[in-house]
């Protein structure tokens, strides 16, 4: 119902799956990453009728996993339905791949609202001692910062991207380039891991985690306690393929015709057509405009609290309005190179 949904193709792996020939509007929202708090509370906290006693009707949260250790649906105060990941639908689609090879790297990232404080020259000397020269993948935030791109690429590493979020083609590059590598490594636990180890890559959490801005200081920690799998030299790629496959709902897929009928898509609904280009952009920013007003990184840690202007906040916020929905290519791409800056 909001342009989340389509967020990194996730609506386009969900629709060729289902068989269909292109995405289309959900009766709900849909959550586009892992996270290691309830999605209700993060992905879906900006819409709190959906799902809720006395809500809309005919309008879900559609979950990847109810087996997660982040959170517990019976004590939510809003109803969800577990899916399963769209990762798992794509990986459906295209079947089995040959195993990968080398390894590739992807560092936290951060966004427009919430930079990413630290020192990637020396995070990337230190992964190049530990893993040797690999693929470093950075989000669209850090591979547009020459610095950070410079220092990856300093320390002997190949720079790669997979485009913005709102790029339907964005998932089938991420395939590729998961189900490419024989190890895949980042300094936080986050999607890209849980997706690798879901599939059998060995795929594990090491190197300095860095610090978001507005993060408490044991933010990170808390997640290495709660998810030692991924931390612990000790640990198997077995382990780690069972937490993944419970994050992200992998016992939670459905079958194409199940899949059809939940969502809506057994014919066409003029409703969550409605939502996304009118009903959710006008409440979107109603509340975009209610938290800047109310000054919402004011709790930050001192130093901290980012200063957008009003222009780069209002760009950031765009992310948000509904777009045509582009469908995802058939076969999925390679990732994009990114250009080492002189």
């Amino acid at each position: 119902m909001e342009s989340q949904n389509h967020y990194y193709g996730h609506s386009s792996a969900l629709a060729r799956y289902a068989g269909l020939p292109g995405p289309r509007h959900l009766p709900g929202l849909v959550q586009h990453g892992w996270t290691a708090t309830s999605p209700l509370e993060t992905h879906f906290r900006d819409f709190p009728a959906v799902g809720a006693p006395g809500g809309r009707r005919g309008r879900s949260l559609f979950v990847w996993s109810h087996t997660s250790r982040a959170w517990d649906p019976r004590t939510a105060r809003r109803r969800s339905v577990a899916i399963g990941a769209p990762w798992h639908y794509l990986c459906a689609t295209l079947g089995p791949r040959p195993a990968g090879s080398g390894t590739v790297i992807l560092p936290v990232h951060g966004i427009a609202t919430q930079p990413l404080l630290g020192d990637h020259a020396a995070v990337a000397r230190a992964w190049a001692e530990t893993e040797g020269p690999a693929t470093v993948c950075l989000y669209h935030v850090e591979a547009d910062d020459p610095r950070v791109v410079r220092a990856y690429a300093d320390a002997g590493h190949r720079v790669v991207t997979l485009g913005r979020r709102t790029d339907p083609a964005f998932l089938g590059r991420l395939h590729t380039l998961l189900t490419g590598a024989a190890r895949v490594v980042s300094n936080r636990l986050s999607t890209p891991v849980v997706y690798a180890a879901a599939v059998g890559v060995d795929a594990v959490v090491s190197g300095d985690a860095m610090r978001l801005a507005g993060e408490r200081p044991d933010d990170a920690a808390a997640v290495a306690a709660r998810w030692p799998e991924f931390y612990e030299r000790g640990s198997t790629i077995a382990e780690r393929t069972s937490v993944a496959r419970d994050e992200t709902g992998a016992d939670a897929v459905l079958t194409p015709d199940d899949l059809r009928a939940l969502l809506g898509w057994d014919r066409r609904r003029p409703g969550p057509w409605l939502d996304h280009w009118l009903r959710a952009p006008a409440h979107r920013a109603a509340t975009q405009l209610g938290r800047r007003a109310s000054g919402s990184a004011s709790d930050a840690p001192a130093g901290d609290a980012p200063s957008l202007s009003f222009g780069r906040w209002f760009a950031a916020a765009t992310e948000y309005l509904p777009r045509p929905l582009g469908s995802a290519p058939a076969v999925p791409g390679e990732p994009l190179a990114v250009p080492v800056p002189d």
